[in-house]
């Protein structure tokens, strides 16, 4: 089926729940905008929180952090593309069943530049585990003193510790509890969650949620989503798709056809919306691009039109800048603004 790129913009737009079907208020509403799109990008805890609130009408900013502490229904760890992530509970193990593997793999080189040998990496695991068992919530400067004490590394200071966390959270140990920015600090999973992970995923069922929180997409989409190789990638969408369309001669593949959403919403950094594809020529135009993408692997906030980006804003003042001649309707961008002051309170 034969289809134009506003389709497949509006298209995706729905699919990635920014017609904000989610109306469920409380850590309830947070755990279901994260389960419906896969997970959200959590580098940026504030861009994880403004990314549910895109995503649902009723949730606040506290929200988000109870949902992660108290009902501990969505887990912040490493995930897709090895990044700091928020997934769904149930997710989380067969998340890194599929991924940690080859995230681990992947990041050979960099343990060998920080002189992390596979042995040091395995005692860090299980060091860092028993500490956290024996005395619950643990600050990065802790672990480091456990990790120095122990002669792992020589200094609490540096790449070593982060490396040694996130190590131990691509094997299902750990995993992010209370707090966030400067106050964060990690638990055991089996102790957080009260059992450990099982790490069983499969491929076919990972290939599904994409499609349907970001298709119509390509193998390449899902490989720059996940952090699989694309001919896994392309493998997972073909035992998953049940339909494709062509636009301007590419072959999209998907699992509904959706009647597309001309919204408008503002975005938070590092939305997800604009990670989960590996071509993003659709949504953003060339010409705006360092506008949403001004280097370092920073994405800034963007007012987003029926899938099309035409504008930037800022979370401190909610100023907005809009892009060339694009001019979205007025009220829906005031009604925007209005609820993102809700949204924090």
């Amino acid at each position: 089926m034969q289809r134009s790129g506003d389709w497949l913009l509006a298209v995706r737009f729905q699919a990635n729940c920014l017609a904000r079907p989610v109306d469920e208020a409380g850590p309830g509403g947070v755990a279901d905008v994260v389960c419906r799109t896969g997970g959200l990008q959590a580098q940026s805890w504030r861009g994880a929180a403004y990314a549910v609130r895109a995503r649902s009408t009723a949730t606040t900013f506290a929200d988000v952090s109870r949902a992660q502490e108290i009902d501990r229904s969505v887990v912040r760890g490493w995930f897709m593309r090895g990044t700091l992530q928020l997934v769904a509970t149930e997710h989380a193990g067969p998340l890194l069943g599929l991924l940690g593997p080859k995230l681990i793999k992947d990041s050979e080189r960099r343990y060998g530049e920080l002189g992390l040998t596979e042995a040091i990496r395995s005692e860090a695991a299980d060091l860092i585990e028993e500490q956290l068992l024996a005395n619950g919530p643990t600050s990065r400067s802790g672990l480091a003193d456990v990790l120095v004490k122990a002669g792992l590394i020589a200094e609490p200071k540096g790449q070593q510790v982060y490396a040694l966390i996130r190590h131990t959270g691509l094997l299902g140990r750990l995993c992010y509890g209370p707090g966030y920015d400067k106050n964060e600090s990690w638990v055991a999973v089996r102790d957080w969650l009260g059992k450990p992970l099982a790490l069983d995923g499969s491929l076919e069922d990972l290939a599904g949620r994409y499609l349907t929180a970001y298709g119509p997409a390509t193998a390449r989409d899902f490989a720059t989503w996940s952090g699989l190789a694309v001919p896994v990638a392309r493998k997972g969408l073909q035992a998953a798709a049940t339909m494709s369309f062509d636009v301007d001669g590419v072959e999209f593949s998907a699992v509904e056809d959706l009647p597309g959403c001309a919204d408008l919403r503002l975005l938070g950094e590092f939305d997800p919306y604009l990670l989960g594809y590996d071509d993003r020529r659709h949504a953003l135009a060339d010409e705006y691009r360092k506008h949403i993408h001004p280097g370092g692997g920073m994405l800034r906030p963007a007012v987003v039109a029926g899938g099309r980006v035409v504008g930037s804003w800022k979370h401190s003042d909610r100023s907005y800048e809009l892009f060339g001649d694009h001019a979205p309707d007025p009220d829906k961008l005031a009604a925007e603004l209005e609820d993102v002051a809700r949204f924090r309170g």
